[in-house]
């Protein structure tokens, strides 16, 4: 299912950063976010906490401090820890290209699905 132009849905798994467990959700993938963004109400509910905050330019030209945390994912098998925002407790979970570059994998449009990535040294 195509949700913004350019943007699919793809399912993950979050957890707190110890991994002790985790809860399926689908995300917005493809979209132009640096992090990744989940609802405030889902991280409450598996156990994440508050750990900073960061200044966040919003579309409407004004820029908010946002809070932030360190999450377990789990995406086709693999698992990593990730930094994520605190997003509106009723907002769509949001895929950043942080998380994707972290698991190596890129958001192919025309596919509509998560792939493997080139990764560069330079």
């Amino acid at each position: 299912m195509t949700t913004q132009s350019g943007t699919f849905r793809a399912p993950i798994e979050i957890g707190p950063r110890d991994g002790s467990r985790f809860h399926r959700v689908i995300v917005v993938a493809g979209s132009d976010n640096i992090y990744s963004v989940l609802p405030s109400t889902l991280l409450e509910m598996i156990g994440v906490s508050s750990e900073w905050e960061s200044r966040f330019t919003l579309p409407s030209g004004g820029w908010e401090m946002l809070p932030m945390a360190e999450v377990r994912m789990r995406i086709n098998g693999q698992e990593r820890t990730t930094v994520c925002v605190y997003g509106k407790a009723d907002g769509e979970p949001i895929l950043g290209r942080h998380t994707l570059a972290a698991f190596g994998l890129a958001a192919d449009h025309g596919e509509q699905k998560l792939v493997q990535a080139d990764m560069f040294l330079s």
